[in-house]
Parts: structure tokens; sequence; C-alpha cells
């Protein structure tokens, strides 16, 4: 995993990569390179599937757990977010549906969020923007949870891989936002940096925002560009320098409205001890992975319960 993101850090192909391992295979060229990353690291890094523990059966199993553990992770996804407005990616209604319908010219709809497709054609994403643009939602019932957590004493780390920053409006501060969020904005040439509120008014009429401070006359001014992490570029670094000593202290992992299918976060449940419980949270089972205990439904109504 950390190869490949050093790939990534010096602009190497993923195309030339994959040519090197699988000599003969012919790699169509609308695909995105988001996507080539991913085929590169999943054969690279599968991990051992991991075996169910025979002691956490139940809900009861799972409360236990909860009172007792004081380093527990829990991984977060899109779908702690949707009871609050906040659309998911992958589902049948969610943003890349919406994606491929209402912009046809995509080579996909994940090229929304890619990078290389970004620096060539900025203006779907700036257009886009405004339907993910935080501070127009209220944190949900999971984002409480895990506040409680943390307050009480149990939370080691809460892993989100989302961008809406509504868990620091929930209060959590342990928190690793694995993809970056809205708060703050970059210049993509000169690194100012700047709060998210400093660009809103552009994003709300779908122009794309520009660094007034190295490019203020310039004829091709430069981006100012919110620290999300699109497809292709590194994840933030602390979660790398977190996850080592997370990992090795977790006695408890609760994954919540998450598919896993994004990588390296959807790698961690795998970086913890297989003897460490595992707990699923979420609309419905994954079965590339093996959880202890899978509470499958509303995620809200599940951590209520709780």
């Amino acid at each position: 995993m950390g190869w490949v993101q050093r790939q990534i850090d010096l602009g190497i192909s993923p195309r030339d990569i994959l040519s090197y391992m699988v000599p003969h295979a012919r790699v169509p060229p609308n695909v995105s390179n988001s996507t080539l990353w991913k085929i590169v690291i999943d054969i690279l890094t599968e991990p051992t599937k991991r075996q169910k523990l025979p002691n956490v059966n139940t809900l009861d199993d799972v409360v236990r757990l909860i009172k007792k553990c004081k380093n527990i992770i829990v991984l977060t996804g899109a779908g702690v977010s949707v009871s609050c407005g906040i659309p998911d990616f992958r589902s049948r209604d969610g943003i890349y549906a919406k994606l491929s319908v209402e912009y046809p010219d995509l080579p996909d709809p994940q090229a929304m969020f890619d990078i290389t497709y970004f620096n060539q054609n900025p203006k779907p994403f700036f257009k886009f923007a405004k339907e993910i643009y935080p501070g127009q939602f209220k944190p949900s019932l999971c984002h409480r949870f895990i506040h409680q957590l943390e307050e009480h004493g149990h939370l080691l780390r809460n892993y989100s891989q989302n961008i809406d920053t509504l868990e620091q409006v929930a209060g959590i501060t342990r928190v690793i936002q694995c993809h970056g969020s809205f708060s703050t904005a970059s210049c993509m040439r000169c690194k100012h940096k700047v709060p998210c509120e400093a660009i809103k008014e552009d994003i709300f009429r779908k122009n794309i925002p520009v660094c007034s401070t190295c490019s203020p006359d310039e004829e091709f001014p430069s981006i100012m560009k919110p620290d999300i992490v699109f497809f292709g570029e590194s994840l933030p670094s602390n979660f790398y320098t977190h996850l080592g000593d997370d990992s090795n202290k977790a006695d408890l992992l609760i994954v919540i409205g998450s598919s896993l299918k994004v990588r390296p976060v959807a790698l961690i449940p795998s970086h913890i001890s297989p003897e460490v419980p595992q707990i699923l949270i979420n609309r419905e089972p994954l079965r590339h992975m093996t959880f202890d205990v899978e509470l499958l439904g509303d995620c809200d109504a599940i951590v209520s319960e709780l």
C-alpha cells in the first residue's frame, strides 16, 4: 500500500504499472486512473480473510463489548450521513448514479473526483460541489453515538471516509478525515490555504474559485481546490501516522455505514489483530469481509438500541 502511494505521489502512470504486471492485458483508453490504481492495489494487496470469533454473536455481546472496551476504533462511511440528507456514493440513488445521469460526458462517475480529470476539466466538479458543501446539514444519531463513546473514554479513533465535516459539528475530536474535508481549500499552485467560507460564494454560484495570493491578474489563475482527497491523491499524513499505533491498541472495531470498497481505508480491518472483535452496522452485509456480529438495517435505529 505504501509503495502504491509513493508511485501516485511520483506521478507514475497506473497504465505503465499494469502493462508491466500483466504484459498481455489491454487496458481500455477510457478507464480512469482511479479505477486503474484500484486494480493495481487489488492485485498487490489481498489480505488474509479473518475468521469469526466464536464467543461474539449477539446484540448483547456488542453492548457488553462497548461498555468494556476503552480503545474502540469506529470506521464510518457515507451511511452515517444519509439520514442528514447527504446522499451516499454507491447506492441506487447515490451520488454516482446521479452523476451518470446529469453529467453524461464524464468517462465514468468516479472521474468527478479523479485528480487527473479535475486537472483537465474542473468545471463539472464545481458545478456539483454545492450539493455536498457542508453547513447545510446536522449530525445524525450515529455521529452523536460516536461523540458519546469519546465523552465516556471509550473511543480510540474515528476513521471517517466522509468529507461533510459533521464529525466536527458533533464535537468528535479524535477523528481522522481519511479523505480530507471541505473545511479548508488550498491553491493548487502556491498551496495557500483558506477556510471553506472563503470559497463558499463561488461554490454556491457554481464558479471556479481562484487564488487571490499567487495569481490575481494572470490569464490562467490557479484554482483553489477544496482539501478533499481525490482519487490519485495522497491520503492525509495523519492517517498513516496514527494507523500503526491505533491498530496495535484497538480492542474493538465498529464499522458503520461503509461498503469498505475504497482502499487503503478499506484495509483498516485487516491491520487490526484478528483476535479483536469486529462489528458491522450497515444496511447490507459485506460479502468480502468477516465480522463477528452484523447489525443490519437503518444505522441510526441500530445505534439508538445500543
